[in-house]
């Protein structure tokens, strides 16, 4: 996100056997760094890192780098196409509140903050109600041309889009994913294989073995794991069942009979019908020519879903169910011990509950434990996505709020009369979208603290 406040915070310590921070210092304008903050807070930082890998996963601190980065990312997008643009950037931070480190370059000082919850970069002159010195109004957001303006605006998401294109090409060719797709659920579902034998079950006792292909139950085809759980389903605890499997190439016929659930394997109700087969789906990798055509496509579908779940979130229904969840939060879920990708309440049905950094910290830790750096990639190529998408929208303060400005400000210009629209307007709608945001956030983290989801 762009910035134009100003830092009301007192001077930082400056560090032993380093000068002050000094825009006019000759070093620094000919590209010398001149440090403003020792290297005693910005240790303290790094070994709070490793403390988080001992104390809790070192998959929770490659979640949390992983995200630095994209944020990174997003504010050099805004930075390098400022720069580009001409504009004066003053600042340049990961993080908010009171600074740990930080050094300045030129007219611009980078730097890390204590509160890890994004990052940015200041533009002078974003609006009217930002004061600049007379002699740099030239360089100000708000005097540049309207393609200018809306691509500095844009830039974050753009970043935040290509880094999506970058994951899932790497995903498709390199890692592999399930059915060689991100998104097609119909040849994910039929990618699967038998994962897990549970001991002492049926699956056990008719000779099953993981990595076989279940390819007929019944004598009826069945080519995805949910027509095998649903033909368990329609039989009785004891019901001899058939069922054939590929093997190495090689077709084998197999029979069972169904045993009664156990209480202690959870995932279903104790005393149903049990054939005891856990599922793996096996990830396959494609060509890079054919990844250049698909990623695409697998994109459209994705921010197609993604634009679905916001709107879902945000109906009347999805905040009905939001405060539904807040009322119940004290509930636990009652399939804990279940595993899958979807998000689930206390009934087990789906929940599209939007998910705090608290909760992406603990999807992103369970996905890459399981699933390696596969995983890791997986979340931050939906991540990418949605915050490309959620940036965008056009409201104040978010990106899409300046580019909704820009171009309301095209449109009111005349040939010969630049229109400014004013910023006091807007405060307004500002602080409600501000609001309603921190609603939101505090509520996804109560309810990620209270009564995590299960994944």
């Amino acid at each position: 996100m762009t910035d134009t406040r100003h830092d009301d915070e007192a001077p930082s310590e400056v560090t032993p056997g380093a000068p002050e921070a000094d825009t006019e210092n000759p070093d620094s304008e000919a590209g010398e760094p001149v440090y403003k903050t020792g290297g005693l807070r910005l240790a303290a930082l790094i070994l709070g890192v490793v403390a988080v890998g001992l104390i809790f996963s070192w998959a929770t601190v490659w979640v949390i780098l992983g995200i630095v980065v994209m944020i990174f990312l997003h504010e050099l997008g805004h930075f390098v196409t400022a720069k580009w643009a001409g504009m004066k950037v003053t600042d340049f931070f990961i993080g908010f509140g009171p600074r740990i480190w930080s050094f300045q370059r030129g007219e611009t000082q980078y730097g890390f903050k204590a509160i890890p919850a994004g990052a940015f970069v200041r533009i002078i002159g974003m609006n009217n109600l930002d004061e600049t010195d007379p002699a740099d109004e030239a360089r100000t957001y708000r005097q540049q041309s309207f393609p200018k303006r809306l691509l500095v605006v844009s830039a974050g998401s753009i970043m935040h889009f290509i880094q999506a294109f970058v994951l899932l090409m790497i995903l498709l060719t390199v890692i592999g994913v399930p059915g060689g797709t991100l998104t097609d659920e119909a040849r994910h579902d039929e990618s699967w294989r038998v994962g897990s034998i549970t001991e002492n079950s049926a699956a056990e006792a008719a000779g099953l073995q993981k990595g076989d292909d279940i390819v007929a139950f019944d004598g009826k085809p069945v080519s995805t794991w949910e027509e095998v759980t649903d033909q368990i389903k329609d039989h009785r605890v004891g019901d001899q069942v058939q069922f054939q499997v590929v093997r190495d190439g090689e077709i084998h016929d197999l029979a069972a009979e169904l045993q009664p659930r156990p209480a202690s394997v959870q995932g279903g109700t104790p005393g149903t019908p049990f054939l005891g087969l856990g599922v793996q789906y096996p990830k396959q990798t494609i060509p890079l020519g054919s990844a250049l055509v698909r990623t695409p496509q697998e994109m459209g579908r994705f921010v197609g879903n993604t634009l679905g779940s916001l709107v879902g979130v945000f109906s009347p229904s999805g905040i009905s169910n939001m405060a539904d969840n807040v009322s119940q939060a004290h509930q636990q879920d009652d399939n804990s011990g279940s595993s899958g990708s979807s998000v689930s309440n206390d009934d087990g049905q789906n929940d599209d509950r939007l998910l705090s950094i608290l909760g992406v910290l603990r999807l992103g830790t369970a996905v890459t434990e399981e699933d390696g750096i596969g995983g890791l990639l997986v979340i931050l190529f939906a991540m990418n996505v949605f915050i490309g998408i959620f940036n965008m929208l056009p409201l104040p303060p978010l990106d899409g709020g300046h580019a909704a400005v820009a171009i309301y400000e095209r449109v009111r210009s005349r040939r010969n009369r630049r229109y400014f629209a004013d910023a006091t307007r807007l405060l307004p709608v500002t602080y409600a979208v501000i609001m309603v945001l921190v609603v939101v956030a505090v509520t996804a983290l109560y309810l990620d603290a209270v009564n995590p989801a299960n994944f």
